[in-house]
C-alpha cells in the first residue's frame, strides 16, 4: 500500500515526504551522517512553508537549524 500525506494550508499542499527531504539534504550540506542520528524531530509551520528540526545522533550531540528550511517549489 502506498501512502501519502499532505499539509493543506490556503492555497498550498506540501507533501510530508518533501519535509522531511528537505530536512535531510539540509542535515548533509552540514555533513551529518543520518545512519548516525538517533532522533529527528521536524516542525512545519504551515503559515510561512517554514520547517524547524532538533536531530540527536547516537554519541548524543544534537543538530538544529538557525535558519529556517524551506520545501522547494
Amino acid at each position: 500500500m502506498k501512502t501519502k500525506i499532505l499539509v493543506q494550508f490556503g492555497a498550498k499542499d506540501v507533501d510530508v515526504k518533501d519535509i522531511e527531504k528537505a530536512v535531510k539534504e539540509d542535515l548533509k550540506a552540514k555533513e551529518v551522517v543520518l545512519n548516525k542520528l538517533e532522533t529527528l524531530d521536524i516542525y512545519y509551520k504551515p503559515e510561512d512553508q517554514t520547517i524547524y528540526y532538533v536531530a540527536s545522533s547516537k554519541d548524543k550531540k544534537e543538530y538544529r537549524n538557525q535558519e529556517a528550511v524551506k520545501v522547494a517549489d
